[in-house]
């Protein structure tokens, strides 16, 4: 491990002055300083390494500092900022359950040479079923509400008075919040895919409907539908933890486009709120035998960009039992950054590239009043993925800290990933800040190399935020988790009226080099939800190529997987020629477009044999997982 310079006040403790926030916290856990100098402000930090600090996402200790100090008002007051869900005096966070005495062969890493194939043991699913069931009592036990569990985590509604009590048993691994998903905000769609003219066809599966399940953050409005805009009769279920089915609008408008798309089709509607309600709302439709998921939401900070993770492992469940996930890849590209970390003047502080001031170390971007805005940061430590969690990670820990316009602290994010004794913590590489502004105009952002062993490649997406300046925004690379994955059909969006590909779209490629997203579809479309052309977005694009699934299977004799080869060939070709990281094969298309040449007529050939596409997938997976062990 190479020396790293670790200046004064790291070491000592410093009492923090905090800005509009106006908050004192306690000494001796997370403190701040705010400090200007010849107009140049900076932060210095240093945190206290008490066992429930390390145990504890770095938010929910500032929550605890600020209700120690000041109060549940204060508390309540700090979480509605930072966009924390509370209940009461209680919290909503996850907690994972400790691994520890794990059965040697239920453990192991289960990800060999095929990693995507293989399932994980029953016996491990059972242990750590086990193990979340020992946490759930102790939770209970100190006064929480269990809402739901999956495997190791459990989530829950915990008084603040009981957050430390927690994070000091040994059963608890790591105390966090929920993780939430982000939206991708007659379709005109229907004409432009020729969706229209496969409609009329006598089905091949006339006893047989085909299941599409929009998976989504809500179904307002979707009652007043029935009948019109959507099938006469749907099934309906929430896996929130208030079972509220209206909690958003957004998958209301996504399923009457699959609808306009596949009107033949049944629909099942499922929304959800958090990591854990997503693992178990996949379950479920699994169950209920769907054929093809259309899901326009995403996530961030939730794997490797490599197609691992928790979110990708349920597209990979669904994969193994037959079921095409159609993912939406993301709205960020131009609320996108990455680079290696640089300090060429060796005070911890990363320099960002900055043309004219190669010496810059705040990162500029601009919010408006009203909107929440939140920074999230990872960093490419995430050792291997295991089947349930990252492990073996090398220990490399940045913090992160947000300023108004005037240089002044408004919040940071310094999860632990490393103990004092530079052993990594298995904390992942991740750092989050939410504001809500009250006024609109410039926030700053910097990074702290706290304490690492190399160099680490730091990626930031500004969600909620304006887009980047030019100058800052990194087009590749933002995509959104799971459209890295590779069993995932990932869509990016096309304008309607020219087929360019939208500014916002995100694209590949992934961190592990393939080309992403596989197909584009039509964006800024007319529906009874948004209005007219007022749905846009690559949550837009995303029914329409679930639609175009649905709508085929039930005219063809094909499996979904030629189908998928059917729609490769048949894309309309644009810009680079062949796949490629803003189009994928191109903008769907189900008519015979000659046009594409050769390409068509061989994914026809193919459709009806097999697919091509599906077979090269293993070499795909076994090329991650060779870079993965490279790189451990």
């Amino acid at each position: 491990m190479k020396k790293r310079k670790f200046k004064l006040n790291r070491i000592l403790s410093i009492i923090v002055a905090l800005s509009a926030a106006s908050m004192i916290f306690l000494a001796g856990q997370v403190t701040l300083k705010h400090k200007a100098s010849g107009g140049e402000g900076f932060l210095q930090a240093t945190v206290g390494q008490q066992e429930e600090s390390l145990k504890m996402e770095s938010v929910l200790s500032q929550l605890m500092e600020v209700y120690l100090a000041q109060g549940i008002e204060e508390a309540r007051r700090f979480a509605q900022q930072r966009g924390i869900d509370m209940e009461g005096d209680s919290v909503r966070v996850v907690a994972e359950a400790a691994s520890t005495g794990i059965p040697e062969r239920a453990g192991r890493a289960i990800y060999g040479r095929n990693l995507r194939f293989q399932k994980v043991p029953k016996k491990r699913e059972s242990f750590e079923s086990s193990q979340s069931s020992l946490v759930s009592m102790q939770i209970e036990a100190y006064g929480g509400k269990v809402e739901m569990t999956h495997r190791r985590l459990v989530q829950s509604v915990v008084p603040l008075s009981s957050l430390q009590d927690l994070a000091h048993l040994p059963s608890i691994r790591y105390l966090r919040l929920p993780m939430k998903p982000v939206p991708f905000v007659t379709s005109e769609g229907v004409e432009k895919t020729a969706a229209d003219q496969w409609q009329a066809v006598i089905p091949y599966r006339p006893t047989g409907r085909v299941k599409v399940c929009v998976l989504d953050l809500g179904f307002s409005g979707y009652e007043g539908l029935l009948g019109t805009e959507l099938p006469s009769s749907v099934t309906v279920r929430s896996f929130r933890a208030d079972l509220n089915i209206n909690a958003s609008d957004h998958g209301t408008a996504c399923a009457e486009v699959v609808h306009d798309m596949a009107p033949d089709a049944e629909l099942l509607l499922v929304n959800f709120g958090t990591d854990v309600e997503h693992h178990n709302a996949v379950n479920w439709i699994i169950d209920k035998g769907v054929d093809i998921i259309s899901c326009s939401v995403g996530w961030f900070n939730m794997g490797a960009g490599d197609g691992t993770g928790p979110v990708c492992e349920d597209v990979k469940k669904a994969f193994d039992e037959g079921i095409i996930w159609v993912q939406a890849a993301g709205n960020s590209a131009e609320r996108h950054w990455e680079n290696p970390f640089s300090d060429p003047d060796s005070d911890q502080w990363c320099n960002f590239e900055n043309p004219g001031q190669p010496e810059e170390e705040w990162f500029e971007f601009s919010v408006n009043a009203g909107d929440s805005y939140s920074i999230l940061l990872n960093w490419d430590d995430w050792g291997a993925w295991d089947g349930s969690r990252y492990i073996n990670l090398e220990g490399n820990d940045y913090d992160l800290f947000l300023y108004d316009s005037a240089l002044v602290p408004i919040a940071w994010s310094m999860n632990q990933q490393v103990y004092p004794d530079g052993t990594p913590t298995g904390v992942p590489p991740v750092e989050a800040v939410t504001d809500q502004p009250t006024s609109s105009g410039l926030r700053y952002i910097r990074i702290n190399n706290w304490r690492t062993i190399r160099d680490c490649k730091l990626e930031l997406f500004f969600l909620g935020a304006n887009p980047l300046d030019p100058q800052h925004q990194k087009l590749a690379g933002s995509l959104s988790i799971p459209a890295d994955s590779p069993l995932a059909v990932s869509v990016g969006a096309t304008n309607l009226a020219d087929d360019s590909c939208a500014i916002y779209s995100s694209r590949g490629p992934t961190t592990d080099n393939r080309i992403k997203p596989d197909l584009a579809a039509p964006t800024g479309v007319s529906c009874v939800t948004y209005g007219n052309l007022g749905f846009s977005g690559t949550s837009a694009s995303v029914p329409h190529v679930a639609g175009a699934f649905a709508l085929l299977k039930g005219k063809l004799p094909y499996s979904l997987d030629q189908i998928r080869t059917i729609l490769e060939a048949r894309a309309k070709d644009l810009g680079a020629s062949g796949k490629d990281n803003l189009f994928g094969f191109g903008r769907l298309n189900l008519s015979k477009d000659s046009q594409n040449g050769s390409r068509l007529r061989q994914g026809e050939r193919r459709g009806a044999k097999s697919s091509a596409s599906f077979r090269n997938l293993k070499t795909e997976k076994s090329r991650i997982h060779s870079n993965k062990k490279d790189s451990t």
